[in-house]
């Protein structure tokens, strides 16, 4: 179901049986290559112990098509913090055409206190250009862990895509 259509992205969520928590798929197209749009993807600061919340850090790359991410998520009061270890796995499906498959990594650096470690996370980007331009989707779901009540994590599930993919339709500016 489209759930938002603003700014040239639109993002759909769906149920999935016998889960709570719905999937979400974000789909944009940006005015740059497809090197472009994968090297914004792929580029974060480097792990450390502390690390800021709400921005994605490289744990380690395993090897030039295999990368470890990090990411803290703050919440308010009486909510307790997340945090996710994602594996993302490029593949190169044709000159044109890019996949990232995404999936959770929870034991790769040790939990930490009063966070909860989220453990469920499947998905992709999926990346095609055309005349230099690329068109950038994201399909995910994630189980959120702890005792967030499903409406609620579904109501908000827009919000997190809809920042990230304004973040790349700024590409467009770089390239220009």
């Amino acid at each position: 179901m489209l759930k938002k259509d603003a700014k040239a992205i639109k993002i759909y969520t769906r149920p999935l049986a016998d889960i709570p928590f719905d999937e979400y798929k974000a789909v944009t197209t940006v005015e740059t290559s497809i090197d472009e749009v994968l090297k914004e993807l792929l580029e974060a600061p480097k792990y450390y112990e502390n690390c800021p919340s709400e921005i994605s850090y490289l744990v380690k790359s395993i090897n030039p098509n295999q990368h470890l991410f990090y990411v803290h998520k703050t919440f308010p009061w009486p909510i307790k913090d997340r945090d996710i270890i994602t594996l993302l796995t490029v593949e190169k499906l044709s000159d044109k055409k890019i996949k990232l498959y995404l999936e959770s990594a929870p034991n790769e650096i040790p939990e930490k206190n009063k966070t909860i470690r989220i453990k469920n996370l499947m998905g992709y980007w999926l990346l095609e250009e055309e005349n230099n331009k690329t068109m950038v989707t994201q399909q995910l779901y994630l189980n959120p862990e702890g005792t967030l009540p499903p409406f609620i994590v579904n109501k908000l599930l827009v919000k997190g895509p809809y920042k990230t993919f304004s973040v790349l339709q700024e590409l467009k500016n770089k390239s220009s």
